[in-house]
């Protein structure tokens, strides 16, 4: 029963770690960043702030909505272009994010 506890908990942090959204080798979550965010079905720019979660992105609106995505890629190469996808309302976004350089 010991050992089941120990592997659990090990698991635990394990994955949780291995699974935080990621740039230039550090852990991004839970800091909120300003942005701009291009929705391709409205064909327009939000400026926005964004919080990452993992493979998500929770963008919050000015007027106090938000929405959260899912990343293509947790690790992010490139904080200009970072792609995701509403997959309540089916929509690709394109998010660039300031202050992660």
């Amino acid at each position: 029963m010991r050992i089941r506890v120990t592997t659990f908990i090990l698991m635990f942090l394990i994955l949780s770690t291995a699974y935080s959204a990621e740039y230039n080798g550090k852990n991004i979550d839970g800091i909120e960043f300003d942005c701009t965010a291009y929705s391709y079905d409205t064909g327009n720019w939000y400026f926005v702030t964004v919080e990452f979660d993992g493979d998500e992105a929770t963008i919050y609106f000015s007027n106090g909505g938000y929405i959260t995505l899912t990343l293509d890629k947790k690790i992010i190469d490139d904080p200009r272009a970072i792609d995701a996808y509403d997959y309540d309302k089916r929509v690709y976004w394109e998010l660039e994010v300031d202050g992660l350089e």
